[in-house]
């Protein structure tokens, strides 16, 4: 009796602070460092990116946001981590795009596009297409219509096969309905070391690119013209519908509680503000552009299935055109 007795008691003595305990981690959030994994190698955009989105979330959060840099296997290695990491927004991480939606297409991995919280978009560059330099082409729709005279004769290069500007640009040939001849490179700067030296046709490059290294643009994958390109048109202003861009965002392992997400969502919508973040994704290319959980996670699913069926239909079957 007396042992059931002390058991009672010392139950009752505790159950008010476990029932009070997820509420008080919730409302004490965060009361130490958070890690953010950014599943590329340091000095690249999407780690500038991060850190500079890192140091925005300190300031609002009030606790330091640390880098984690987890690179290889396409990104799929760092998102891998974050999809195996604890719920309990003490782990997030950079999610490009293309790695969360794309690689699970890929290859085997421990995740897809429904494996996290999404927290907010925070980047966002469109494409653009390029021409080798002393190109006959000056037009879209000179490209276009010589590519139809000419099936397979021109070119165009990509970082590599599956990722995104490969992607968009087998859908740019759907569209469009023409035929190219896919060389692939390991990473972008060779793909445009290539252009540069007339080996291939056509690249797609980020904006800044295309001011930088002053190369010969034709059209731009934005739903406006950009004042950074003056003269160039968007694809759909040249009379096909279709839009393409680089994007990431923040995302968490499914299932934080809900109280932990709303601070996160809340300190990501703060920090796509923040002045440092724009400038430094000015600089890589990027513009800071927020959308919410719900936008974001949408978006990535849309990606997922338009870029899974590509990967299905053309790729793995050997046209990777």
């Amino acid at each position: 009796m007396k042992i059931t007795k002390v058991l009672s008691l010392a139950l009752a003595a505790t159950l008010p602070a476990m029932l009070m305990s997820p509420l008080a981690s919730a409302e004490d959030f965060p009361s130490r460092p958070i890690t953010e994994i950014v599943p590329y190698p340091a000095g690249g955009s999407s780690d500038l990116a991060g850190r500079a989105l890192a140091n925005a979330l300190s300031g609002h959060l009030g606790v330091n946001v640390v880098v984690d840099n987890r690179s290889g296997g396409g990104g799929s290695v760092g998102i891998s981590a974050l999809a195996r990491a604890r719920a309990d927004g003490y782990t997030i991480g950079v999610a490009p795009i293309g790695t969360i939606a794309n690689q699970p297409h890929m290859h085997r991995t421990p995740y897809n596009a429904e494996s996290f919280d999404y927290l907010c978009q925070f980047y966002y560059g469109p494409e653009v297409l390029v021409v080798k330099p002393d190109s006959p082409f000056s037009t879209l729709k000179e490209v276009i219509d010589y590519a139809k005279a000419h099936p397979g004769k021109l070119s165009f290069g990509s970082p590599g096969p599956g990722t995104l500007p490969h992607l968009d640009m087998l859908r740019f040939q759907q569209v469009t309905g023409i035929e190219l001849t896919h060389v692939p490179f390991a990473g972008d700067g060779p793909g445009l070391t290539a252009l540069m030296g007339g080996h291939v046709d056509l690249y797609m490059a980020m904006p800044n690119t295309v001011t930088d290294r002053n190369l010969d643009a034709v059209a731009v994958f934005s739903e406006e013209p950009m004042s950074s390109l003056p003269g160039i048109q968007t694809v759909m202003e040249q009379g096909h519908d279709m839009t393409a861009s680089v994007s990431g965002g923040l995302v968490a392992p499914k299932g934080l509680p809900s109280a932990i997400k709303q601070k996160l969502v809340e300190g990501c919508e703060q920090a796509t503000q923040s002045e440092e973040l724009k400038t430094v994704l000015g600089r890589v290319g990027f513009e800071a552009r927020y959308q919410g959980p719900d936008e974001f996670r949408q978006l990535v699913e849309r990606t997922s299935e338009v870029n899974g069926r590509l990967i299905k239909e053309v790729i793995k079957k050997g046209g990777g055109r």
